[in-house]
């Protein structure tokens, strides 16, 4: 009986490994189905199947959300349901049977499954050899992605480096190390550096919105500053700044406005659509529960769930001349006889809309001021704190503050420029990533330091096995002895 019902579970994480999804990333018009059945061939055939690719990193960012700010001590939960998975999030007490770990580990898999497909059948399809290769690079970005979010969340990872159709070969690849992913995961960006060059002028006028040879560049900077080597890290975000044209939108509102997306501050981005399962779910999760009026054409009567409301001590945080607090607003809601502040960014309000479910609000993944803020970063870390000034005065001009004092230690550094992040990346899914790029320690310290409001009222604190997130329970169970449970789950 118990093998019987292992199989059964099998049968159905395949589906889940397997099935392809209906949703389109850059091309509305032509819905992709990824069947895996299909035999691809023509350049359409792994066009549909890179638009799934895309439109699946809306399922992966979904969830990012809830890791890097619901964990951190950036947002709280305004309704208290202790039965709630994000609740667990919120009071620093994630279980093994997690439906976000859950369904964020199936959204990645399912991007990496997408991607070796495209990798692996290409090469015998009737596509040219140059389109090949910016389909190749484009799936090696999304896959280089897709691991690298697993490296940070769970450490070590099953790698599947090639398309495998064999149950077998499946469920018994064990966890690789986390030196050995993130080797595959540079590998795969440096692949993928060429892909502007590699495109035609008429396929780089078109591919407005897709991967392109900065955004590769900037998610290696990233990687190398999360794996400690900062060296390559200040060569590689030196060169983007130096070769990319990139710049600052001087109006901050703007980097958000669902009605301008692509600005020249983006580098990439996840796009929604004011269209049921292609909309950003952010502006119902990011208002709080019960706000109404909010959005004026919206007519329902709660315009807000609740899920990412700001911390106050974070609010503080911003001086009255700082721009960016202009990107926060509060609203007074009664809740158990009482009126209660709740504060709420305003990054992902599509005024636009008419539905509080049909939001246009684009997910930023990276951005010009991100690299500005990690080449600082990686410069300090170098031992050239004074060389880190320009670039993080930089994002603080633009934000109205000013020049940060000189003579900076290069612990002082780390601090500053940790909370210009802070302050810069509120409710963009960074802060924990960001934390966990000091180090453990340095996370552990600001987390419990800051011991975030919960609404259950109890105070929430790091434990030590929280370096890395727990494994889904599911997943452990059908691969007993060979995918092992991280320490202290």
């Amino acid at each position: 009986m118990k093998i019987f019902i292992k199989y059964l579970n099998i049968i159905f994480f395949t589906v889940l490994f397997f099935t392809g999804c209906d949703e389109t990333f850059l091309e509305k018009s032509n819905p992709a189905t990824l069947s895996y059945d299909k035999f691809y061939s023509t350049e359409a055939d792994f066009q549909g199947a890179l638009n799934s690719c895309y439109a699946q990193l809306k399922n992966q960012v979904s969830n990012l959300m809830v890791f890097n700010e619901l964990m951190s001590d950036n947002t709280f939960l305004n309704s208290y349901n202790a039965t709630s998975d994000y609740y667990f999030f919120d009071s620093y007490n994630v279980p093994t049977n997690s439906s976000t770990i859950k369904s964020f580990w199936s959204a990645c898999y399912k991007n990496i499954t997408y991607a070796n497909m495209v990798i692996s059948r290409i090469g015998t399809s009737e596509v040219n050899a140059a389109t090949q290769k910016v389909f190749i690079d484009e799936a090696k970005f999304i896959r280089a992605y897709t691991y690298f979010n697993l490296l940070r969340i769970f450490g070590g990872v099953p790698k599947y480096d090639q398309e495998i159709t064999d149950l077998a070969t499946v469920y018994n690849v064990a966890r690789s190390s986390e030196d050995d992913i993130y080797s595959f995961i540079i590998s795969d960006l440096n692949d993928a550096q060429t892909i502007d060059s590699d495109r035609s002028t008429t396929q780089n006028a078109t591919a407005k919105g897709k991967v392109n040879s900065t955004a590769v560049k900037a998610l290696l900077g990233k990687v190398y500053l999360q794996k400690g080597d900062f060296a390559n890290a200040s060569t590689i975000l030196g060169n983007v700044i130096a070769s990319s044209g990139l710049s600052l939108e001087n109006n901050i509102g703007k980097i958000y406005d669902a009605n301008s997306p692509f600005n020249k501050e983006i580098i990439f981005a996840v796009n929604y659509e004011r269209v049921s399962g292609q909309s950003c779910p952010f502006t119902y999760l990011s208002l709080p529960k019960f706000s109404k009026g909010i959005l004026p054409n919206v007519t329902a009567s709660d315009n807000g769930d609740g899920d990412f409301n700001i911390e106050p001590v974070v609010v503080a945080k911003f001086l009255s001349i700082d721009k960016r607090k202009a990107l926060i607003d509060s609203t007074n809601i009664i809740q158990g006889g009482s009126t209660i502040k709740f504060y709420y960014s305003k990054k992902y309000l599509d005024l636009g809309t008419t539905s509080d479910g049909y939001s246009a609000s684009d997910y930023i993944i990276l951005r010009y001021a991100d690299v500005l803020l990690m080449y600082a970063d990686a410069l300090n870390q170098t031992n050239k704190t004074t060389d880190a000034y320009l670039y993080i005065n930089m994002v603080r001009n633009r934000a109205g503050l000013g020049a940060l004092p000189t003579g900076y230690t290069k612990d002082q550094m780390n601090d500053a420029i940790a909370k210009e992040r802070q302050l810069e990346f509120l409710l963009e899914g960074d802060r924990w990533f960001d934390l966990s790029s000091r180090g453990f320690a340095y996370l552990k310290k600001t987390l419990n330091d800051a011991a975030p409001y919960s609404f259950s009222q109890t105070t929430a604190t790091i434990a030590d096995n929280e370096k890395l997130f727990p494994l889904p329970a599911d997943e452990v169970l059908l691969k007993p002895g060979i995918l092992i449970q991280n320490p202290g789950y």
